[in-house]
């Protein structure tokens, strides 16, 4: 197995002596083991001895990659928000240690616990048999009870705050979208014209934030462990950024992202409907949605999905040799879907000029 760094062998003695400098006294790494999973960075279960005076735990070591649509790249969002959330009522891995010095792992690093359950992908195959509907239900009222509770977490006393970079509710949008237009200018291979209109559109339309919140950037099936019918962890914190909570709800009420039940209803995230979602929502996190402020991040969720599919794999593909080419080609066999669905939501949206 070839790493960010070189061979197997190369990364283990790499992590022995990261952890005997970070612990003070030294470790034994037994065989790493990567997962086969994530469009961006490796991840890895590495085995430890001596950790902590007992006997054998796993962490979980993340890398970055070098080359793609966010370089280049930091772990430290992601350290920052898992630390934030320690203790509360969002389920998160402890994060243990991290950094952006790629002399250590020729790449960014997070180092955290390895904590136990599966992934719920539920649109891999409609061929698979759908989950249970109580437990389905269950895992669902979960999953937006937490998001909730990242909404409402006071994130101002909080490490995340190092983010806030002059953030408020008033600019929160426009910076987002400026960021976003940002990437697609230096990674498209040619100009797109509905892009073009969606860009528009949204500068437009630009809300007011009702607050600012910690958002997750990526909330959805897939990316959460759940063991028993008990949502264990909610992982893969590298898009975490503060900004508009309807950023993150859009996501998970995003038609993209639906499955259809055995009555052809469709589900957000596989999980609940729709409407049920965003009412369980409004209950757990106290405050009203703005319809029209969903449905901007809703165009806007679109926008990020068509332009990264469309107008920015194939770049990434031809010009990286690692596993982001592969997935990056595979993310581009969706990109008419989800212009198609930019191009519906635009006209939902009431137009542009």
């Amino acid at each position: 197995m070839t790493t960010a760094i070189g061979d197997e062998a190369t990364l283990r003695a790499r992590i022995a002596d990261y952890l005997a400098g970070q612990i003070g006294h030294a470790v034994e790494v037994g065989p790493v083991r990567r997962f086969p999973v994530g469009f961006s960075w490796l991840t890895y279960a590495v085995p430890v001895r001596g950790l902590d005076g007992g006997g054998p735990r796993e962490l979980i070591l993340r890398l970055g990659p070098s080359y793609g649509l966010f370089a280049p790249y930091s772990a430290e969002p992601e350290l920052l928000a898992m630390r934030s959330l320690e203790g509360s009522a969002v389920p998160v891995p402890r994060a243990y240690w991290g950094g952006d010095d790629e002399s250590i792992f020729g790449a960014p690093f997070l180092f955290c616990e390895k904590v136990e359950g599966d992934a719920v992908v539920p649109w891999v195959s409609p061929t698979e048999p759908g989950l249970e509907e109580g437990y389905r239900r269950r895992l669902g009222e979960q999953f937006i009870d937490a998001l909730a509770a990242l909404h409402r977490v006071p994130w101002q006393e909080k490490p995340i705050a190092a983010l806030a970079h002059g953030i408020t509710a008033e600019n929160a949008a426009r910076r987002n979208v400026e960021h976003w237009e940002g990437l697609i200018a230096r990674w498209t291979l040619r100009p797109h014209p509905l892009a073009e209109w969606g860009i528009r559109w949204l500068k437009r339309h630009c809300p007011v934030a009702p607050r600012v919140a910690i958002v997750h950037g990526d909330y959805r099936t897939g990316n959460f462990l759940e063991q028993g019918g008990r949502i264990t962890a909610i992982l893969d914190w590298e898009l975490v950024h503060l900004g508009d909570p309807h950023e993150d709800l859009g996501w998970v009420v995003n038609d993209l992202f639906a499955v259809r039940d055995p009555s052809g209803a469709r589900l957000a995230c596989g999980l609940l409907d729709r409407g049920r979602m965003i009412e369980r929502y409004e209950a757990a996190v106290g405050w009203t949605i703005d319809r029209e402020r969903l449905r901007f991040y809703e165009i806007f969720n679109n926008y990020k999905l068509a332009v990264c599919a469309h107008a920015t794999t194939l770049r990434i593909a031809r010009g990286s040799a690692t596993h982001l080419a592969a997935s990056m080609s595979l993310i581009h066999a969706f990109a008419h879907r989800y212009v198609a669905e930019l191009a519906r939501a635009l006209r939902l949206g009431g137009g542009a000029s």
